[in-house]
């Protein structure tokens, strides 16, 4: 009976009704056994639970009192003990050990005597000597860097002595490459200002050369290391051997020695490589690049500007990359880039599909041109042709009401003439307002040859246009628009025009006009640049014979790509161009910078331009 009361109790106390042989659980009628078992279970579960919470306190408990200890012990040794006071290396209550800087004080009162913006000071943490650098002050700085200057053993100080605290609200532990050994002005670099934020640079030179740097930014938690930046740059690329890259077309991966780059942006560039290259590119991958002595760095208010060539191993020069590096939590990324890609000249594939040969040096100083998508070509300078001395500065130049363009010498006087260039597509122009708009001059079209059939073909208003712009004072000169393939059909054209222009007194140059034909198959964009080069100066040649002033025209891809103006030097340039801003390195004569003009008595939009210098 006493057992029964017993466990009746205990069934009450655990919320069971119970009878002789069975209870009642929340998992339904159970025999008393498995009732005594679950009860077990259950008492068991809560001593474990308690013998846990008892052992977080007591962990709790002993991490708080160390975390307070270790933080009355840093204030206390970094305020240099009790008021303050620095307790100077060698006290008596101090250790010996090696010390970086043998003698501390004599150095640092040298190196406060000069000024700087950090002042220099000896502190004592832990028990070990370090020399403090406060920026800004040593009342109330913006923050310390602090160098530990001594160690135990001189063993000991070849492993530890790359370092630095940086002491703001907290003192942190960086990596950096300097120590007390180096130049103290290497230790403590004044602060940049990128991207609107206050960062630490310390920059790693090899061979005279920056390479990589370690970035702290004063007041944050974020962890300073050593780092190549042009690995920071290397990131932006895939390297792989051409013929391993499914996404090329097949005349660029179906050859066993082609490497393709691709960028960040997803552009290719596909070169051919020797069999080291493409060896090292498969071992490797995109860290087979590598960097030297063209490598340049530039601490700018967005960032860090690099600039490096790309290549695998000298003489395969593939190109250069310009990219922008912003700080990171302590680390570098690529922010932005441009590739230009090294290519030779007549090279006609502005979107980089075809597999090009690369550089056997290094560009230093490459015409750049442009695909229309960020991407570049990177060709070599023209010998012959002189760069164009045009000041194009708020200054010296300036645009109208009205559209013109003018600009100006050092005096203030006003150099260039405004002109424009039509054909029978203008119709009939009434050359009177032409004039009184304030066009000075007209270069007219007398014929072209045809795209597909080649035929010579007349200019039906050439001679309306000839006539109407002489009887209104204007200088006028003429153009025919080319499509010859070899340099007897440019001695046609040249006979065409003479034969032209020979009743009309004519006072400016007559033009070969060379470009790209916006249609597929036409003749001209068959030929190849040397060859389009020896058509062009087989017209300028035979107009120059028979007493003309000859001239070439063509645009800034056309005129380096398609043509070799060092051939032509002998010529004057009209260079078309439309834009705000000349980019174009070499000498023009006249610029074509518009053909959206507005000229009263010309239906439409309008060719203008801009006459710069004689011939």
């Amino acid at each position: 009976m006493i057992d029964r009361e017993r466990r009746e109790q205990e069934a009450y106390e655990r919320g069971y009704d119970i009878d002789e042989n069975y209870g009642v659980s929340s998992a339904g009628q159970l025999p008393l056994s498995a009732l005594e078992e679950e009860r077990d279970h259950l008492e068991e579960q809560n001593r474990r639970l308690r013998m846990h919470r008892r052992l977080w306190m007591i962990m709790a408990l002993v991490a708080g009192l160390a975390l307070i200890a270790v933080c009355v012990m840093m204030w206390y040794e970094t305020n240099g003990g009790s008021g303050g006071d620095i307790t100077p290396t060698g006290g008596a209550n101090k250790k010996s050990g090696y010390r970086i800087c043998a003698d501390t004080e004599a150095k640092i009162a040298e190196y406060n005597q000069k000024g700087g913006s950090y002042t220099a000071s000896i502190r004592t943490v832990l028990d070990t000597e370090y020399v403090a650098f406060a920026y800004g002050g040593a009342a109330n700085p913006e923050y310390v860097l602090m160098y530990r200057n001594e160690y135990p053993s001189a063993d000991a100080a070849k492993e530890g002595e790359f370092g630095a605290w940086m002491e703001t609200t907290q003192m942190l532990d960086y990596e950096i490459p300097y120590t007390l050994a180096d130049d103290w002005s290497l230790l403590t670099p004044d602060p940049v200002i990128m991207g609107g934020t206050k960062y630490v640079l310390f920059v790693q030179e090899q061979q005279g050369i920056p390479r990589s740097v370690v970035v702290l930014e004063p007041g944050q938690m974020n962890v300073g290391r050593e780092q190549d930046c042009f690995d920071a740059v290397r990131t932006w690329f895939t390297l792989a051997p051409g013929s391993t890259v499914a996404e090329k077309p097949e005349d660029a991966v179906a050859q066993a020695n082609v490497v393709a780059l691709t960028t960040g942006h997803g552009a290719w560039y596909a070169f051919s490589a020797s069999e080291e290259v493409v060896s090292a590119v498969k071992e490797s991958g995109s860290k087979a690049l590598r960097y030297g002595e063209h490598f340049t760095w530039e601490v700018t208010a967005d960032g860090i500007r690099v600039i490096s060539p790309l290549y695998v191993r000298e003489g395969e020069y593939y190109g250069e990359v310009s990219a922008l590096l912003v700080p990171n939590q302590g680390t570098l990324r690529v922010s932005t880039a441009t590739v230009g890609a090294y290519v030779s000249f007549n090279y006609d594939d502005m979107d980089f599909g075809k597999v090009n040969t690369p550089a056997v040096e290094y560009l230093e100083n490459p015409v750049v041109l442009s695909n229309g998508t960020g991407e570049k070509l990177y060709l070599p300078e023209y010998q012959r042709i002189a760069k164009h001395t045009y000041n194009f500065d708020e200054d010296h130049y300036y645009q109208d009401e009205k559209g013109f363009r003018y600009v100006k010498d050092d005096n203030g006087n006003i150099i260039s003439r405004m002109g424009i260039d039509v054909s029978k597509h203008k119709g009939s122009i009434d050359w009177k307002k032409v004039k009184e708009s304030g066009i000075e001059f007209a270069i007219i079209r007398v014929g072209f040859r045809g795209p597909g059939e080649g035929t010579l073909e007349p200019d039906e208003y050439a001679k309306a246009n000839i006539e109407g712009a002489l009887a209104n004072g204007l200088d006028v000169g003429v153009y025919f628009y080319s499509q010859a393939i070899t340099p007897e059909e440019a001695v046609a054209e040249a006979d065409y025009v003479l034969n032209f222009v020979k009743d009309f007194p004519i006072n400016w140059p007559i033009v070969f006009d060379t470009e790209y034909y916006e249609r597929e198959g036409a003749r001209g964009n068959t030929t190849n640049r040397e060859q389009r080069t020896a058509v062009a100066k087989a017209f300028l040649d035979h107009i120059k014979e028979a007493g003309y002033q000859a001239m070439l025209y063509s645009s800034t891809r056309w005129s380096i790509l398609n043509v070799n103006r060092d051939e032509l030097a002998d010529y004057p340039f009209w260079f078309a161009y439309y834009g705000d801003t000349v980019t174009y390195r070499y000498d023009f004569n006249i610029w074509q910078y518009t053909s959206e003009g507005t000229i009263p008595g010309v239906k439409g939009d309008c060719d203008l331009d801009l006459w710069l210098k004689p011939w």
